[in-house]
C-alpha cells in the first residue's frame, strides 16, 4: 500500500497530494514543468511495481523459515494503510493543517 501511495494511485493520500502540487503548479503556469512531473511519475511507477512483482508474484529459489512478527507490528500494518487511504479519500483536514503551516512561515 505504502509503494501505490509513493506512485500516486488513488485513493491513497499519495495521489491527493501529487493531484495538489500539480494543480498548483498548472495555475502558476509551470504546464512543461508537470508535464516532466508527469513524466517521471509514470517512470517511477514502473519501478514501484517492480517490487510489488517481486514480492508477491515471484518464487523464492529455496524454502524460507516463517517470520515471527510481533502484535505490534500486526496492529500497524492494518493502522497505516488505513490512515493513508482515509486521509487519500477525506484530505480536507490535512489541507486544512497546510494551509495553516504555510501562512505561519509567511
Amino acid at each position: 500500500m505504502s509503494l501505490f501511495g509513493l506512485a500516486g494511485i488513488p485513493p491513497t493520500i499519495g495521489f491527493t497530494g501529487k493531484l495538489l502540487i500539480f494543480t498548483a503548479a498548472m495555475e502558476k503556469g509551470y504546464f512543461t514543468l508537470v508535464l516532466i512531473a508527469m513524466i517521471n511519475v509514470v517512470i517511477s511507477l514502473y519501478y514501484y511495481l517492480l517490487v510489488v512483482r517481486a514480492a508477491y508474484l515471484l518464487e523464492s529459489a529455496e524454502e524460507l523459515p516463517d517470520l515471527k512478527i510481533a502484535p505490534s507490528t500486526m496492529v500497524l500494518t492494518g493502522i497505516l494503510p488505513s490512515v493513508m487511504i482515509a486521509a487519500g479519500i477525506f484530505p480536507t483536514h490535512l489541507i486544512d493543517l497546510a494551509k495553516a503551516a504555510a501562512k505561519a512561515l509567511m
